[in-house]
């Protein structure tokens, strides 16, 4: 790899990882949600500080060309949040129907105390 190409990720990677830093310190963005773009982060700057040991694990996995392996990891860590976000969105979807259960009672309620109110 080259050291031009490593600076740029190096400097791509740290500025990737400040800006998760900051939206995690503004609470823009939940810590929760945020370890897998921290680890993304993590590990370009290993490549871009260690670029050897990419040809290591290409080596070890049988996978010829080490950019395959960085895609194959790319892949994985989006699979992985793509689930805990469908995760996430099927818990939302279960307390929203919940809370229109609750909202839908308290309607009831309330128009039957004006309606006592009322008489």
């Amino acid at each position: 790899m080259s050291s031009v190409l490593r600076l740029g990720l190096l400097l791509a990677s740290l500025m990737v990882f400040i800006l998760i830093l900051y939206t995690v310190i503004r609470k823009m963005l939940n810590i929760k949600y945020s370890i897998v773009w921290i680890l993304w982060s993590l590990l370009s700057l290993l490549m871009a500080v260690f670029p050897e040991s990419f040809y290591k694990i290409s080596h070890l996995l049988s996978i010829q060309m080490p950019v395959n392996t960085v895609f194959l990891i790319m892949t994985a860590l989006l699979y992985a949040l793509t689930f805990n976000v469908y995760i996430t969105i099927s818990k939302h979807n279960k307390e929203i129907v919940r809370l229109t259960y609750e909202i839908s009672v308290l309607r009831k309620e309330l128009d039957d105390l004006k309606r006592q109110n009322e008489r």
